[in-house]
């Protein structure tokens, strides 16, 4: 059996077969049921986001990362399990980053600084949920929808630099990765209205990591990056307002000076 054919693991070997390592979260909802004009904005909007890391990067982004944790957390670590960076934990200063108001402060200026200086290529998908209900008789799947546009900006950026890479995805449930794994091979073997299946090609596979270890001593990072930066860009494709963290991660998003909406940041309907 091969990566298409079942939820599977990613590699040493494997990563070091290709150029470039995608991560990929999301932030909102996909389900369509009980979406109206009143709904929150959890509700109403989905986003899904890509972080595109160069494998020869990865070890320096890593060490950038590590580094940050250890200098505010003794061994980088929170009741014995590793320091994970979620947006909303962070956002809302739960569990370890429940900090001291100015230690707080400078985390949070040095994860911005983390981020700010990583070298890393971005796109995005922001569903409105709502119009899109509205508009079409028999809207497509939120996730499916979202999840075209984004291997669409993922094999353009390939295709551009001549190159090949992995996707990886969380773990949820070995039902629903199974089901997520059927809806993008069946994307990659048949291509979209703006991608021939041939060049898709160049995603040589997707694959599934948790964001833990089952021991809690590692994190897998790739997962808190794409975590943080697709709440920051859903924010801004909501609100169209270029706040601090946003523009952070502004100079990385495909597209950028002049083209980031359209390119770097899709939004449906238009």
């Amino acid at each position: 059996m091969t990566w298409k054919d079942t939820r599977s693991h990613i590699s040493n070997s494997i990563i070091n077969s290709v150029d470039y390592v995608i991560s990929i979260d999301e932030t909102g909802i996909p389900s369509l049921k009980n979406v109206n004009a009143e709904s929150p904005d959890n509700l109403r909007w989905f986003t899904i986001t890509g972080c595109i890391f160069k494998k020869d990067d990865i070890n320096n982004i890593a060490d950038s990362i590590i580094s940050l944790k250890r200098k505010h957390w003794s061994d980088a670590s929170y009741h014995n399990h590793r320091v994970y960076l979620h947006s909303r934990d962070i956002r809302r200063r739960q569990g370890p980053f429940h900090l001291p108001k100015d230690e707080y402060s400078n985390f949070r200026k040095e994860l911005n600084t983390v981020i700010g200086e990583m070298p890393v290529t971005l796109c995005s998908a922001t569903i409105d949920k709502f119009d899109h209900i509205t508009r079409y008789l028999y809207p497509r799947p939120v996730y499916q929808l979202a999840l075209s546009f984004m291997i669409e900006r993922i094999t353009m950026f390939l295709s551009q630099m001549n190159a090949t890479g992995v996707i990886i995805l969380e773990c949820r449930g070995w039902r629903e990765d199974n089901e997520l794994l059927t809806q993008i091979v069946n994307v990659l073997n048949t291509g979209t209205s703006f991608i021939s299946a041939i060049d898709l090609k160049r995603i040589k596979g997707v694959y599934f990591e948790r964001k833990l270890t089952q021991n809690g001593l590692k994190s897998y990072w790739p997962f808190e990056i794409s975590d943080i930066i697709c709440s920051r860009i859903n924010k801004y494709a909501i609100t169209g307002v270029e706040s601090d963290n946003f523009l952070i991660i502004k100079k990385n998003i495909m597209g950028y000076p002049n083209h980031i909406i359209g390119r770097g940041i899709k939004k449906f309907p238009r």
